[in-house]
């Protein structure tokens, strides 16, 4: 459970920085963990599609499981302009996981369920990756 607070620590370091900006948010965290992540968010969603990444699906429950375990989890969805990106935190699923996230030309959220992150209809596309760093 520390490398999972560790994360959580990170979130709220970063944050304030980088609330208006989802892929500057994750790749702050990220790079803190050594993990490297370039581009926006759609080209980041592209890049965990990969190895070393593990694609946990749409599944929320092994998302937050793998969070719990220490793993970087991002919720991730590309879109025509501007994709979007949010790490996931342990504790609940139900009825949506708990992320932080910045927002392109907004603020983002910090410990909030994802529901707010993305509309309805596109939530149910949102794809989860985790990583150990």
């Amino acid at each position: 459970m520390a490398a999972a607070q560790n994360i959580k620590t990170l979130c709220q370091t970063h944050w304030t920085q980088w609330k208006a900006d989802c892929s500057g948010f994750l790749k702050a965290v990220a790079a803190d963990l050594d993990v490297t992540l370039t581009g926006d968010a759609n080209s980041i969603v592209d890049q965990m599609g990969r190895s070393p990444w593990l694609q946990l699906g749409a599944d929320a429950d092994k998302a937050v499981a793998y969070a719990g375990l220490g793993y970087l989890v991002v919720a991730g969805l590309k879109a025509t302009h501007h994709g979007h990106v949010a790490i996931i935190m342990p504790g609940q699923s139900k009825p949506y996981p708990l992320a932080y996230w910045g927002r392109y030309g907004g603020i983002g959220r910090q410990n909030t369920a994802i529901n707010f992150s993305w509309n309805h209809a596109d939530l149910a596309n949102v794809q989860y990756y985790a990583i150990k760093p």
